[in-house]
């Protein structure tokens, strides 16, 4: 059993242009969002006996 676990946090702004860039008033034009993002890879191996047919022909 093995794997890879990844947690990713990304901000993204968006605003209007122009009207974000106003000072002390931008903040109304404007919209932050705070994105998680959690993604894993499972990897299972299963082993298995294969009989050699070269044992069972003697």
């Amino acid at each position: 059993v093995g794997g890879i676990y990844v947690d990713d946090q990304q901000q993204v702004q968006q605003q209007i242009p122009g009207l974000g860039d106003i000072p002390y008033l931008g903040w109304l034009f404007k919209n932050q969002v705070t994105k998680n993002n959690k993604k894993e890879l499972l990897i299972f191996i299963t082993p298995r006996i294969i009989a050699n047919s070269l044992e069972n022909d003697n």
